[in-house]
C-alpha cells in the first residue's frame, strides 16, 4: 500500500473517531432536564408510614390516579431516588397501597442508558389481620437508566395507589466498615443517627372566617429529610397535663382548632416538638416543649384597689384569641361586640 493511501485512511479514521465518539455520549430525550417531571414528595419515601397521615387532618394520601402520563424522576429531599424492587408492607409511601417495581426471575434493572419493560405491583390487604398481597395490581413501567439516576415511565393507577420511591444507594468504593441503617459513618465508627433537636415551639392564634386555630410553629436547624411529631395537651383542673392530638408532618408547623369541646376559652395550652430522620422514623430526638398560652382573656392588674377620690385608673382588658364575627346580615342591626362583667366589693362589705 502507497504512503499516500495510508495517509488518506488516517486522515479518515481520525475525522471519524470524534464524531463517533461523540455519538455514543448524546442522551436519550427523556434523561434531558425538559424530558421528564419531576416527583419529590418526600412522603413517597418506603420508610414513611402512612398511618401518620390519618391522624393529621390537614395531610391527605398520595393518590396516583390522577397522575399525568409521561416520563417521571423520583427525588427524596432533592436527591434522586428509584422506585424499590422489593415488597412494600400496606400503608407506607404516603399511600395505602403502595406500588413497587416487581422483578421477575431473571430480569434486572437496565444498565447505563438502556432502556426496559418492566411491571410494578401495588401492594394491598383486603381485610385487617390477613396476610397482604404484594401483587394486587399490575401496572406495565418502562425504565430508562440515565447514568446517575432513573427515570420512569408512568400511567394514572387503578384507585387511590402511590409510586413508592427509595433514596439511591451510593456505589462509590468506601473504606468504612458497613453501618447498619440506622447508624451513621463518624470518623471510621458507626454511631445511631440522632436527629436535631428543634427549637422552643411557641403558640399564636389565628382565626380563619369564624374558626379560631391555634398554630404551633418551630425551627429545624437541618435541611435533612427531617419529619416531626408535635402533640397538643392542656392542664387539667388538678394540674395534670392532657394530651389532645398528636400528629406527624414534615413541616414546621401544626394546627388545632379552639372548638369548645376539646379546647376552651380558659384552658391553658402546651404544645411539644420532637424530630426523626425519614430514613429511621423509630429514633425520635428529645421532645422540646413551649411555654404556657393561655386562651382566653386577661386583666391586667388581676386585682386593683380602687379609692374614692377622683383619680382616674387604667385597666387593661387583652384577649390572647382572637373575638370572630359573623358576617354582617342585611337584616342585622347590631354590632359586634364583646360584653365584659367586672366585680367589684367596698372594703369592710
Amino acid at each position: 500500500m502507497k504512503l499516500g493511501t495510508v495517509l488518506k485512511l488516517l486522515q479518515c479514521v481520525l475525522f471519524f473517531l470524534p464524531i463517533a465518539m461523540h455519538a455514543q455520549t448524546v442522551l436519550p430525550p427523556e434523561c434531558a432536564p425538559g424530558g421528564h417531571s419531576i416527583l419529590q414528595n418526600p412522603y413517597r419515601s418506603t420508610t414513611f408510614s402512612s398511618s401518620w397521615l390519618q391522624q393529621s387532618a390537614l395531610q391527605e394520601f398520595i393518590c396516583d390516579h390522577s397522575l399525568a402520563p409521561g416520563w417521571y424522576q423520583f427525588q427524596i429531599f432533592d436527591k434522586p431516588a428509584s422506585m424499590p424492587t422489593q415488597c412494600v408492607e400496606v400503608n407506607h409511601c404516603g399511600t395505602q397501597a403502595p406500588v413497587w417495581l416487581s422483578l421477575a426471575e431473571g430480569e434486572s434493572l437496565p444498565g447505563p442508558l438502556e432502556l426496559r419493560q418492566l411491571t410494578a405491583c401495588a401492594t394491598w390487604q383486603l381485610f385487617p389481620g390477613n396476610g397482604k398481597d404484594c401483587c394486587m395490581f399490575r401496572i406495565p413501567v418502562t425504565v430508562r437508566s440515565c447514568g446517575d439516576f432513573y427515570v420512569y415511565l408512568l400511567q394514572p393507577t387503578q384507585g387511590c395507589m402511590g409510586y413508592c420511591a427509595q433514596e439511591m444507594s451510593d456505589t462509590t468504593a468506601s473504606t468504612s466498615p458497613p453501618c447498619g441503617p440506622d447508624e451513621l459513618d463518624v470518623d471510621g465508627t458507626c454511631q445511631t443517627k440522632q436527629p436535631p433537636t428543634p427549637s422552643v415551639p411557641v403558640i399564636v392564634s389565628e382565626v380563619t372566617g369564624n374558626t379560631v386555630y391555634l398554630k404551633c410553629s418551630f425551627e429545624s436547624s437541618s435541611n435533612s429529610s427531617l419529619g416531626h411529631v408535635v402533640a397538643w395537651s392542656r392542664l387539667s383542673p388538678e394540674g395534670r397535663k392532657e394530651e389532645l392530638k398528636q400528629e406527624t408532618t414534615i413541616q414546621t408547623s401544626a394546627f388545632i382548632e379552639l372548638d369548645g369541646f376539646n379546647l376552651r376559652l380558659g384552658d391553658k395550652i402546651y404544645c411539644s416538638c420532637s424530630s426523626f430522620l425519614l430514613d429511621s422514623p423509630d429514633i425520635h430526638g428529645a421532645a422540646v416543649d413551649s411555654h404556657e398560652f393561655f386562651a382566653g382573656i386577661t386583666l391586667r392588674p388581676e386585682v386593683i384597689s380602687v379609692s374614692e377620690d377622683g383619680r382616674l385608673y387604667e385597666l387593661v382588658v387583652e384577649s390572647s384569641v382572637p373575638v370572630p364575627c359573623l358576617e354582617d346580615s342585611p337584616s342585622s342591626t347590631e354590632q359586634c361586640s364583646l360584653s365584659l362583667k367586672l366585680s367589684t366589693s367596698s372594703k369592710g362589705e
